[in-house]
């Protein structure tokens, strides 16, 4: 009976330490050990995109790659929407994962060459940029879900940390572990992580049902006087703010884009074609600043939000 006091007081004192309160952890915990098994296979997967394709090609292909995967993105989202509307939002979150992963399983077999895989390592680092918007928009949608607004901003900075976990994990297991079974096969335990992300999804909408309601997307009443209302709002100051808002996410995005074209090339310029080397150096990389955001993320960011 103590040791169970003890156990219950130990809690307790973590949940504080994290900002969350007792009947929020169930749900918390799933939802961040469904992102990071599932970031850890988008991990293995980028670590090892990166190392073929640099390998294969230079650096300065990478802006065809981005090119590509702006159209890829934007189409995935719109399919992700559709899905919404044909099928019930707890099969569609189960989904998105194994979509996601299923692709991996055909690249290894084209790298190993089972199948005729044209530009196969261009299609890996294409479908890279592709699975992180699905990964993205699964997440959010689904913590929206189980959380109102005033526990998501105690819960998002856990669950989003998820990631940061997986970037420890997956950098400093992928020399290990490419050494043992060879960077190609790397695709396969990407998938298979992603296959487990998916099955902790499952269980997450079986158990918490009545969060995902089964219900066709129907216009409501009066929602022509909703959208006239709305249309009034997006005039005059408050467009312009929106505005502002799309100009600094592009330029954002644009940025990241260019710091990542020059990280890749100044690897390539020094590590050469070396593909298990780039791979390693990446996630060593990766896992070492993980550490340090993961404490950021877990003991200040939801303090600060709220």
């Amino acid at each position: 009976m103590i040791q169970l006091t003890s156990a219950k007081v130990r809690s307790q004192r973590w949940l504080r330490w994290l900002n969350l309160r007792p009947e929020e952890a169930p749900r918390t915990l799933l939802m961040l050990a469904f992102y990071l098994f599932s970031s850890v296979g988008i991990l293995w997967f980028e670590f090892t995109a990166g190392g073929l394709f640099l390998g294969e090609y230079s650096a300065e292909a990478l802006l065809w790659v981005y090119i590509a995967s702006t159209a890829m993105g934007t189409g995935l989202g719109v399919l992700y929407a559709q899905l919404q509307r044909i099928m019930p939002l707890r099969r569609v979150i189960t989904l998105i994962p194994v979509l996601m992963g299923l692709p991996m399983a055909l690249f290894w077999l084209g790298v190993n060459g089972f199948i005729l895989f044209t530009y196969g390592i261009f299609l890996i680092r294409l479908w890279l940029e592709a699975i992180y918007t699905l990964n993205e928009l699964n997440t959010s949608i689904t913590s929206n879900q189980l959380f109102n607004i005033r526990e998501i901003k105690r819960t998002y900075p856990i669950i989003s940390s998820g990631i940061l976990l997986a970037d420890i994990v997956s950098g400093f297991s992928l020399p290990p572990l490419r050494q043992l079974i060879g960077l190609e096969n790397m695709l396969l335990l990407a998938c298979a992580m992603l296959m487990i992300g998916a099955g902790i999804l499952a269980y997450i909408a079986s158990e918490y049902r009545d969060f995902f309601p089964n219900l066709e997307r129907r216009q409501p009443i009066g929602s022509s006087d909703s959208e006239n209302t709305q249309g009034q709002r997006l005039q005059g100051p408050f467009k312009q703010y929106v505005i502002w808002v799309v100009v600094f996410f592009v330029m954002s995005q644009v940025l990241l884009l260019i710091i990542d074209l020059e990280y890749l090339s100044q690897l390539e310029r020094r590590l050469g074609d070396q593909q298990g080397n780039i791979a390693d150096f990446i996630a060593l990389f990766s896992g070492t600043l993980g550490i340090f955001e993961v404490l950021m993320q877990w003991f200040v960011s939801s303090r600060a939000m709220e």
